[in-house]
C-alpha cells in the first residue's frame, strides 16, 4: 500500500513538470505556426498556453509548499496552500474565458473581410489538440491518486485547452472553404465551456478553503469502519475538513461504562489504524471516548 502510494507520489511529480513543459512547447509552437500562417485564432490559442505556463508554475509552487512539514506557526501543515493555487487556476480561467467570448462576439459583429489563414494551421491546432488531452489525461490521474487539488486544476485547465483548439481547427477549415463566421461562434461556445470549468474550479476550491468535509459516502465509511472495530459500541459525532491533498478527522466515540482507561486508549489505537488502511488520505486523526448510555443513540 505505502510503496503503491509512493509511486503515484513520484507519478504526480512527473505528470507537474510534463505539463510545464508541454505547455512552454505548445506556446512556442503555436506561436511560431500563427505568425507565419496568418491566423489569429492559433496565435490567440499561444496566448492561452502562455498563461498556462504561469498556472503550471503556480501548481509547481504550492505542490513544493504544500509538502512542508508543519511547524510552529502552521502546527496542522501546509496543504491548504494547493486550494489558493486551484483558486489562482479558477481565476485564470474564467479571464481567459472572458477574453474568448468577448473576442468572439466582436468578430461576430464585425463585417470586416479578412484573408484565409494558411491551411497548416489545420495541423497545429489539431496537433494541439492531441497533445492538451494527452497532458490532461497524464496530470489527472496523478492528480486523483495523490488528491492534489493544484494538479487537478492544471489539468482541467489542460482539457479546456484541448476544447479551445477545437474551434481553431474548425474555424480555419472553415475560412478555407468560405464559411467565415464559424470560428467566432465555435470560440463563443467554448468560451461558455471554459467559463464553466472555470466556476466549477472556483468553487471547489474555495469550498475547500473554507474547511469543507470528506464526501458523504466517505463519512459513511468511517462510520462502518468505527463501528466495526471491537469496543465501539456507537458514534456520538464524526467532523472531517480538507487540508490540501489531505484530509483531517475528529470524533467522539462511545465505549461500554465500564471500560478502563487502558482499554479505552487500546481501542482508540485500534480505530486510529483500521481508519489509516481504510481511508487512503485521512492523515490527523483525534479520538475521543465516552461512556455509552442505553438510551444514548448515534
Amino acid at each position: 500500500m505505502n510503496g503503491n502510494m509512493e509511486k503515484c507520489k513520484r507519478c504526480a511529480d512527473v505528470a507537474k513538470w510534463c505539463g510545464f513543459s508541454g505547455n512552454v512547447f505548445l506556446t512556442i509552437f503555436k506561436g511560431y505556426i500563427g505568425i507565419i500562417t496568418g491566423s489569429l485564432a492559433v496565435l490567440a490559442d499561444a496566448m492561452h498556453s502562455a498563461a498556462d505556463i504561469l498556472v503550471s508554475t503556480v501548481t509547481i509552487t504550492t505542490i513544493t509548499l504544500a509538502k512542508k512539514p508543519a511547524d510552529k506557526a502552521h502546527p496542522y501543515g501546509h496543504g491548504k496552500i494547493e486550494f489558493f493555487g486551484g483558486v489562482f487556476t479558477g481565476i485564470v480561467l474564467l479571464a481567459g474565458a472572458s477574453f474568448i467570448i468577448i473576442s468572439s462576439i466582436s468578430h461576430l459583429l464585425s463585417r470586416g473581410k479578412q484573408n484565409p489563414p494558411h491551411f497548416i494551421a489545420l495541423a497545429a491546432a489539431a496537433f494541439s489538440i492531441l497533445v492538451n488531452e494527452m497532458l490532461y489525461r497524464l496530470m489527472i490521474c496523478g492528480a486523483r491518486r495523490v488528491h492534489s487539488p493544484s494538479l487537478e486544476a492544471e489539468a482541467l485547465d489542460n482539457r479546456s485547452d484541448a476544447f479551445s483548439s477545437i474551434p481553431v481547427f474548425f474555424g480555419v477549415l472553415g475560412a478555407q472553404l468560405g464559411f467565415r463566421s464559424l470560428d467566432p461562434l465555435a470560440a463563443l461556445f467554448v468560451g461558455f465551456t471554459v467559463a464553466k470549468i472555470a466556476v466549477v474550479l472556483l468553487s471547489k476550491n474555495l469550498h475547500g478553503l473554507m474547511d469543507m468535509p470528506l464526501p458523504s459516502h466517505e463519512i459513511k465509511h468511517i462510520r462502518e469502519v468505527v463501528v466495526a472495530t471491537n469496543g465501539v459500541e456507537a458514534i456520538d459525532y464524526i467532523r472531517t475538513r480538507g487540508m490540501g491533498r489531505h484530509y483531517m478527522a475528529d470524533m467522539q466515540i462511545l465505549v461500554n461504562p465500564q471500560t478502563t482507561v487502558e482499554q479505552s486508549n487500546t481501542i482508540v489505537a485500534k480505530v486510529r489504524e483500521a481508519l489509516m488502511q481504510e481511508i487512503k488520505y485521512l492523515e490527523d486523526i483525534t479520538i475521543v471516548c465516552k461512556p455509552y448510555a442505553a438510551d444514548q443513540q448515534e
